[in-house]
């Protein structure tokens, strides 16, 4: 029921004032439950009547779905609104239940929005050469040559294998990939794996790819999330804790509020939050989770579309290719926060597969999974799965079965690889104590062909902090009796790089142990070795390493001996990079990077994430590997250790680099020509302070300080400067060459005899 305030400074009641009136418009600054939205939004009054927009309306903090209609609408047929129109200070308080009212959307992850990746050029060698001794060297290097643009990336691996007196190259991938973040698309040409489900089995082929990759869009959650809310009466602060821990902490206004992208969990738990308002009052609410990374959010697709060749005998030639073209299909879709529906088909000459599955959550019970899959052709037949996961705190179950008829086939089984009759596996987790957990699992298999196997396993791990964990462990095959083991082992963290481990136990009867200590070399570089003795039956083995890490790469010696047999190793790991005009030596790179280029200035330190990594080279340049692609990465430099003739525009830089690709990092770096200048008069005195200095060739102005002192910059190699003081005038010449140990240099004193001005 809409209510009218009095206009202030009228004898008169405001009805009859409005009755008097025409319609007109109004703009009013809108009071929210209490409290000042910061809108002023244009109404319609007509007698004691207030209309509005919804699309205003919606900008004060309602819901324009609950206000039942688009377009004007009175105030007072909203059901549960109601209103107080002030005329004299030209404001309308509005009174609206919480079910009327948009909530207040918090991102609890609070991460900044990541620029849109950058791309440069060059050309990246990756290698790894392994040399082994014993009943003759033998050699195999492996390369892989990549070509990286803003257009995208070419990529080309491959073996070289010689030993024995002949030598060959096996090539294994070659293809050009272009990826777009916005859309989460790759599309790719070449050699490739096809977009495979879980209930389907992917294969390498060659020819062309289109899919999707989420892996562009770290900031993209995947997955359905709970969106946790509540009311708060006034301005207030809300913590959330998952399973007693807190995760995250906001700010909220008074009203609704969501609490969106809640970090958590995967698997059943619970989410708490606690409302806190300027007066310390409380208010907690518990809310149970289940998270299931399989499943896509509400909306969200994945998908998968490949035509080409299937590929035989990787690894092992060079250009196998099935002489029929084949096609694959995947397709991903979240119905809802319940529900992900799958399809899968490949068709190649004789043989069409096509099938369909779904993920559903069972509340807080789980996710239930299944599909059906038929092939049709020359091999007919059926394929059906069915799967079952529930994780707790507590516990832990996951259970899948898969059953195929005999002629079931897909790709991979007409290229040689016939897929199981029957799989079945299950798996208990049970963490029974802290830092313990029991797991026993199962798997049950029939292959055409081969015998049956029912492998029983149970595995024990007890973790005591971060010094020590004891490991038990032991299997059986039931479907044969004489395939069976246990193991114990013990590894113990004796400092915070250098581990040492033993191992014991049984093998299918025979004795089995294992001694060994590992100190891995330190990621900013250095040494590192390991040893290893053991006795696996009747036959022992033993082994020693040496490894070295530096920035242009690793090299690890390696020992063995096994049964009196000993054979050595040099296996050397790195890259190569060609960018910026300069040729760089590297660490093997895995993904992204940065070269970091100070325009030729050598010796600056350069740092990754407030962390230093090495120092420019003498071209002023320093390759850093190891960056997140698609993600922020913060490069800069220590102006501190900078000459101090050096200037410099930013020394802090965020670079995003496309995924296998570098950027160009520049830091634009140049010599402060400048120096401190003694002036002196006629008589050797210095000049008063204050007196104004003019440089004749830059065109700047400064003034002499104490002691007859000026800085001046932008020196040449002849310079002039134009003094003028009280009724006095003087100029003076002098020579400048930059120090080669990047100082400021100090000339002087230089005469500047004064000349008195006419009528001074």
């Amino acid at each position: 029921m809409a209510t009218v305030a009095p206009a202030r400074g009228s004898d008169l009641p405001v009805p009859a004032l409005l009755d008097m009136a025409q319609p007109q418009e109004v703009f009013l600054e809108v009071i929210l439950n209490g409290h000042a939205s910061g809108r002023i939004l244009r109404f319609r009054v007509t007698g004691d009547r207030l209309a509005c927009d919804v699309s205003e309306l919606a900008a004060a903090g309602l819901d324009p779905a609950r206000l039942g209609r688009a377009g004007e609408i009175p105030l007072d047929e909203v059901p549960g609104l109601s209103y107080r129109y002030d005329a004299a200070a030209q404001r309308v308080e509005l009174t609206v239940p919480d079910s009327l009212r948009l909530p207040f959307v918090a991102d609890t992850r609070q991460l900044s929005g990541v620029p849109p990746a950058q791309g440069d050029r060059g050309v990246l060698l990756n290698y790894d050469a392994y040399l082994q001794s014993g009943g003759g060297a033998h050699l195999a290097l492996w390369s892989e040559l990549r070509y990286f643009a803003p257009s995208g990336v070419f990529d080309h691996t491959g073996t070289y294998y010689a030993g024995g007196g002949t030598g060959r190259y096996v090539r294994y991938d070659t293809a050009w990939t272009r990826s777009d973040p916005a859309t989460t698309a790759v599309f790719q040409v070449g050699d490739g794996v096809t977009s495979a489900l879980n209930w389907s089995r992917p294969v390498r082929f060659a020819g062309l790819q289109w899919r999707s990759d989420f892996a562009l869009r770290p900031d993209l959650i995947t997955f359905p999330l709970p969106a946790l809310g509540g009311s708060a009466a006034v301005p207030s602060a809300v913590d959330l804790y998952v399973n007693n821990v807190r995760r995250a902490s906001v700010d909220v206004p008074s009203g609704p509020f969501v609490l969106n992208q809640a970090p958590g969990i995967t698997g059943a738990g619970q989410a708490t939050l606690v409302t806190r308002d300027a007066l310390g009052r409380t208010v907690t609410t518990a809310l149970p989770l289940y998270i299931d990374a399989r499943m896509l959010a509400q909306g969200l697709d994945s998908y998968g579309l490949e035509a080409g060749f299937v590929r035989r005998r990787y690894g092992l030639a060079s250009f196998d290719y099935a002489s029929h073209p084949a096609g694959s299909a995947s397709w991903r879709h979240g119905v809802d926060d319940a529900l992900t529906l799958e399809l899968h088909g490949e068709a190649t000459a004789g043989l069409a597969n096509a099938g369909g599955g779904a993920l559903v959550r069972l509340g807080q019970a789980g996710v239930l999974s299944g599909s059906l899959a038929m092939s049709g052709g020359r091999d007919a037949g059926r394929q059906v799965s069915l799967g079952y996961q529930w994780v707790r705190p507590d516990l832990a179950i996951d259970a899948e079965l898969t059953q195929r008829s005999s002629g079931y086939a897909d790709l991979a089984a007409r290229e040689g690889s016939p897929a199981p009759r029957r799989l079945a596996r299950l798996t208990l987790s049970l963490p029974f104590a802290p830092g313990q957990n029991l797991a026993l699992s199962y798997i049950g298999l029939r292959a055409a062909g081969a015998s049956d196997s029912r492998i029983g396993a149970l595995t024990w791990l007890w973790s005591m902090g971060r010094i020590a964990s004891l490991n038990l462990s032991a299997y059986r095959d039931f479907a044969r009796p004489s395939a069976h083991g246990a193991f114990l082992s013990l590894n113990l963290a004796l400092d915070g790089r250098t581990t040492a481990s033993a191992l014991a136990g049984s093998q299918g009867g025979q004795p089995y142990r294992n001694l060994q200590a590992l100190r891995p070399a330190d990621y900013a570089g250095g040494w590192g070795w390991g040893v290893q003795d053991g006795r696996s039956g009747g036959l022992r083995f033993r082994q020693a390493q040496l490894q070295y890490l530096g920035s242009a790469g690793q090299l690890t010696g390696l020992a063995q001996d096994t049964a009196g047999r000993q054979v050595a190793s040099l296996d050397a790991l790195g890259a190569l990079v060609w960018m910026d005009g300069s040729l760089q030596p590297s660490r093997r790179i895995y993904d992204g990077f940065a070269l970091v280029s100070t325009d030729g200035v050598a010796d600056v330190p350069v740092l990754h994430e407030n962390r230093p990594i090495g120092r420019t080279d003498r071209s002023g340049h320093l390759l850093v590997p190891d960056l997140n692609a698609y993600q922020a990465n913060r490069l800069s430099i220590d102006s501190l250790a900078l000459p101090a003739d050096a200037r410099v525009e930013t020394v802090a830089r965020d670079v995003v680099p496309q995924a296998r690709s570098g950027v160009l990092a520049r830091f634009p770096l140049s010599r402060y020509a400048a120096a401190s200048i003694a002036l002196v008069d006629e008589a050797g005195r210095p000049l008063p302070p204050g007196t104004r200095v003019r440089h004749a060739e830059s065109g700047t102005d400064t003034v002499v300080g104490y002691d007859g002192l000026t800085f001046v910059s932008g020196l040449r190699e002849r310079n002039r400067l134009d003094l003028e003081g009280d009724g006095w005038h003087c100029s003076v010449g002098f020579a400048y060459r930059s120090p080669t140990d990047g100082s400021l240099p100090r000339i002087g004193p230089l005469a500047c005899p004064r000349q008195t001005e006419p009528g001074r």
